[in-house]
C-alpha cells in the first residue's frame, strides 16, 4: 500500500475527497485498460498504453480523480497508484514478452519518491514512460537528472501531444526522447489536410534521423488509417481505429486489418 503524504499544513487540514480516499483505501476500484500501438511496417503490435480507468459503478471519471488528487495535495501518489495498479494488471495477465508498456506520468511526479518507490524494484525493459503536458517545466537538468535513473534500469520515455505546442517540441529538443506521440487533434481527417502530412512526414524524419520512432495517435477513422499506411513512414499508430482500450489484451480490429491490406495493394 502506498503510503500518502500531504504537503502544507493547509492540505493536512482538508479532507480528501471521497473518491480519492476510496482508491487510496482499495485500488483495485481502479481498473486498467490497455490500447495497443500497431507498427505499420511489421503490422504487428508491439506495445499497449495503459489508461486509468475507474470502475464503472463508482460513476466518476478517470480525470476527476486526478484532479481531485491534485487539488487535495495527493497528486503524485494517485498518479504512482494508478501506476502500480497497471503494471500489477499487466504482469498478473502475462504482458507479451516481446511488446512494451506505456505509462502516463507527470513531469513533476517523475522526481517524486513515491514513484521511485513504486518502481524500482521492478524490471524496467518493456517500460515506457510518457511525460504528460500536465506540468510546465522550468528546470530541464533536474528533468533529465531524474529520467537517467529510470534509463540506467532500462526503460524508455515518450513525450505526449507532439506538435500540440511550444511546449511539447522543447520536451523533445531538450530530452531527446525514445518516442514522439503525435497530438490526436492532429490526426483527426489527416488524410483530407495535406499541412498535417507534411508534418507527420517532417515529425517522423525527424524522429528516425535522431534514433526514436513517432506514435500517431489519435487513428480514429480507417481511411487515416490507410493513408498513414501508403506513406510507407516508420510509423506506430494508435486510435479506435486500430483498436480500442480494453482489458489485457486487445488485439488489431478486423477492419484496421483491412484498411492496411487494401492500401498497401493500391
Amino acid at each position: 500500500m502506498l503510503q500518502v503524504v500531504h504537503g502544507a499544513s493547509t492540505e493536512r487540514e482538508r479532507p480528501l475527497p471521497r473518491l480519492v480516499r476510496d482508491v487510496i483505501a482499495d485500488p483495485t476500484l481502479l481498473t486498467p485498460r490497455y490500447q495497443p500501438i500497431l507498427s505499420l511496417e511489421s503490422g504487428q503490435i508491439v506495445g499497449f498504453e495503459a489508461l486509468a480507468r475507474v470502475r464503472a459503478d463508482l460513476d466518476h471519471a478517470p480525470i476527476s480523480l486526478f484532479q481531485e488528487a491534485r487539488a487535495s495535495g495527493v497528486g503524485p501518489q494517485i498518479e504512482a497508484l494508478a501506476i502500480q495498479r497497471a503494471l500489477d494488471v499487466a504482469t498478473a495477465e502475462r504482458l507479451p514478452p516481446d511488446v512494451f508498456l506505456s505509462v502516463n506520468v507527470s513531469p513533476l511526479v517523475l522526481d517524486h519518491p513515491v514513484l521511485w518507490e513504486t518502481l524500482r524494484a521492478r524490471d524496467m525493459r518493456q517500460l515506457v514512460i510518457e511525460l504528460t503536458e500536465d506540468d510546465a517545466v522550468d528546470d530541464y537538468r533536474s528533468l533529465r537528472r531524474a529520467m537517467r535513473r529510470y534509463l540506467a534500469r532500462g526503460a524508455r520515455f515518450a513525450i505526449d501531444d507532439t506538435g500540440a505546442g511550444f511546449a511539447s517540441m522543447r520536451h523533445i529538443t531538450e530530452l531527446w526522447p525514445a518516442f514522439f506521440k503525435l497530438d490526436a487533434m492532429l490526426t483527426h481527417r489527416l488524410g483530407r489536410d495535406e499541412r498535417r502530412q507534411a508534418l507527420v512526414r517532417a515529425l517522423a524524419m525527424l524522429a528516425r534521423d535522431v534514433g526514436a520512432t513517432l506514435v500517431v495517435e489519435g487513428v480514429e477513422r480507417p481511411s487515416d488509417l490507410a493513408h498513414l499506411t501508403r506513406t510507407g513512414l516508420p510509423l506506430l499508430v494508435q486510435g479506435y481505429a486500430i483498436a480500442r482500450p480494453g482489458p489485457p489484451w486487445p488485439t488489431t480490429s478486423r477492419s484496421a486489418e483491412r484498411a492496411i491490406r487494401g492500401a498497401r495493394l493500391t
